[in-house]
């Protein structure tokens, strides 16, 4: 089988009502072409603020029986795809949207998504952000914590995964269902291999509804159109909405940023539970036009996938790549060979994690695509900063800021009003304003402290911007672990760890990792006279922990936390010593240098301009053994994003 032919990309071809070609066709260098952009106001340049609107354009302006959607469920590059059209696609985003609204549901109203990557998810996000508001939930939660998203959000129905082998996400609903308020309606996706649910079936009811859109309650730009569900301080992540304004703005900010135009391909291998898989890598090429690969239920968690990537790219004409920085890092272990990858296009956009040099650097290679990395937060919408296409990257670096999105950074002990600017090489907190900021949390008391006086987002991460705009962040203020580009709320750990009678104190905070960027560990300081060890511990907590994410890969117990003097654990003093514990295992491992006195010492230590430095030092190593164990080192560092020394003595 063979994918529909591609459409010519060059000359690139793109939806006159929603992105203006001449500014397209303009180069993206550096912030004096972002300055340039600004002097026309962003009020002419986004002049649909309706995001549904600018999806509904794209769909409209593709043949409709050429494929919006090629669906594999099982990574198998081989197997025969099922292919939705761009007409099908509509009709159900249509029908979706009536279904919604025949049930009651209105412009203010929550319909919760509970599925993995199925081609039903595109039309009920897109149905249910039609009629009122769609709230995409990590179905991988344990049913408490989803239970209390559902009831946060006071959803009026959930559209969820049916009995599906190596899912619970049915099972995990029915445990709540009779916790959720009477008339919550709830339809079911038949899953691969699933059982069909005929009493409530979406695609079946789907059938019995005309396909006519149905007359409905304007959009506006601040219409609500999405909740996302962050990372946060509370137990629980917190819920952030989303209007119609944010996710346009988004739309055109990222097809400025990388060109998207029409008749693209692009693979959908992320979930839409986080922001960024929702306005970042998967509805913006939607709104610009383009095709969805999606080539597995599990996206790239599926090893089968993964290892056909590259067969994927080439079967369907991929024209752009997709991945974390995680998954990039195995990608560029395994180079293509013999494979055309004459689709692709010049460059694409990661982020969610910073990556490695090394590993940008090898999977450039290997692909012959440039990686534009990124930075951005949920708050925001997603991205707040990118490398421009056309200009240079700077090592360490997330690019600079897009059109109409401020950045500054202040120092991290200010409170004024009106507080001094940090300096080129000075790090501080970085602050955000602009047209990403989101309404903020649906629960007001989650927006204390969030922002200043005069609107500017804190981000809570620490960082600089340097002198030609380059934004560089460096640490995190915020405790938040975030795993493979996954956010990780310490206090899942930390509250569950807390009640258990042997632990008096407890901390979690992220281990550096390799592969995943982060994995969580915990530390803990027992009551006196317990007796408890590490493993008694982690079997205590295992059943308590709401996301299987979240479990501690390892859990230290200390004589005494570092606290400070209110007695909160100083999580800044753990960060280092995890992130010296670790550096210090999996560098004696690689070189040997063991033994007593250490010949190899390792300090992780805070640094004034590159955020936290790690000093390897090699003590009486001969001079002959240097370049070895220089490269052997340099090999381990280069899969972390820490920067590092090497000294001899």
């Amino acid at each position: 089988m063979k994918a529909d032919p591609p459409t010519v990309a060059h000359p690139l071809r793109f939806i006159p009502e929603t992105a203006d070609a001449d500014l397209l066709a303009c180069p993206l260098r550096s912030v004096a072409d972002v300055e340039a952009i600004e002097r026309i106001p962003l009020e002419r340049r986004l002049t649909i603020a309706d995001f549904c609107r600018r999806v509904a354009l794209a769909l409209a302006a593709n043949e409709p029986a050429k494929t919006a959607i090629y669906y594999v469920p099982d990574g198998d590059v081989e197997r025969e795809a099922q292919r939705i059209s761009f007409q099908e696609l509509r009709r159900n985003i249509d029908r979706t949207d009536a279904l919604l609204r025949a049930h009651g549901i209105s412009r203010r109203d929550a319909v919760a998504i509970l599925l993995p990557n199925v081609p039903q998810l595109y039309w009920a996000v897109l149905g249910a952000m039609a009629a009122g508001i769609v709230f995409p939930i990590n179905w991988m939660l344990e049913p408490p914590a989803m239970l209390r998203l559902l009831k946060e959000a006071d959803a009026k129905a959930v559209i969820a995964l049916g009995p599906t082998p190596g899912f619970r996400i049915w099972e995990s609903l029915m445990s709540i269902v009779g916790d959720l308020p009477a008339g919550t309606q709830i339809w079911s996706v038949q899953g691969p291999n699933g059982d069909l649910r005929h009493d409530s079936d979406l695609d079946t009811q789907l059938l019995q509804v005309a396909s006519t859109k149905v007359s409905e309650d304007a959009i506006r730009g601040d219409t609500i159109g999405a909740y996302v569900h962050s990372g946060g301080t509370t137990g629980l992540p917190r819920i952030v909405k989303l209007s119609h304004w944010n996710m346009s703005y988004r739309h055109w900010t990222l097809q400025l940023a990388s060109r998207l135009a029409l008749g693209e391909i692009h693979l959908h291998d992320t979930p839409m539970f986080h922001v960024g898989g929702l306005v970042g890598r998967h509805l913006p090429p939607l709104a610009s036009g383009g095709s969805m690969v999606i080539p597995s239920v599990l996206g790239a968690r599926d090893k089968r996938y993964i290892a056909n990537y590259w067969k994927f790219v080439e079967k369907y004409r991929v024209t752009r790549l997709s991945g974390v920085p995680t998954t990039l890092a195995v990608l560029a272990k395994t180079a293509p060979e013999q494979i055309d990858l004459s689709s692709l296009e010049p460059y694409f956009i990661t982020g969610s994690t910073a990556l490695p040099i090394s590993v940008r650097q090898a999977f450039e290679r290997v692909s012959g695509v440039r990686v534009l990395n990124s930075y951005g937060m949920t708050e925001n919408t997603a991205s707040i900063a990118i490398d421009p296409r056309d200009g240079i990257s700077k090592e360490g670096s997330s690019g600079i800021r897009l059109p109409y999105t401020k950045i500054r950074s202040v120092p991290i002990d200010e409170r004024n009003e009106a507080p001094r600017l940090c300096g080129p090489d000075e790090i501080g907190i970085l602050q955000v304003k602009g047209p990403g900021n989101t309404p903020g949390y649906l629960n007001p008391a989650h927006n204390a402290a969030g922002r200043t006086p005069d609107g500017w987002l804190i981000t809570g991460d620490i960082g600089r911007v340097d002198s030609d705009g380059f934004v560089f962040v460096t640490g995190r203020a915020k405790d938040v672990i975030i795993r493979g580009g996954h956010n990780i709320d310490p206090a899942l750990i930390e509250e569950p760890l807390l009640e258990l009678p042997d632990v008096l104190h407890a901390a979690a905070v992220g281990r550096p990792d390799s592969y995943a960027g982060e994995v969580p560990v915990a530390y803990v300081q027992l009551v006196p006279g317990a007796a408890v060890t590490p493993a008694d511990l982690l079997a205590a907590l295992a059943p308590r922990i709401a996301e299987r994410a979240a479990l501690p890969k390892e859990i230290i117990v200390l004589d005494q936390l570092p606290l400070t003097d209110v007695g909160k654990p100083i999580k800044a003093a753990l960060r280092l010593d995890i992130a010296q514990r670790t550096f210090r295992s999996v560098l004696v491992d690689a070189t040997g240098l063991s033994g007593t006195p250490e010949r190899l010492e390792i300090s992780v230590t805070p640094h004034p301009t590159r955020g936290v430095v790690v000093a390897i030092v090699g003590t009486d190593i001969p001079a002959t053994e240097q370049p070895n164990q220089a490269a052997r080192i340099s090999e381990i560092m280069n899969s972390y994003t820490f920067p590092y020394t090497i000294e001899w003595r």
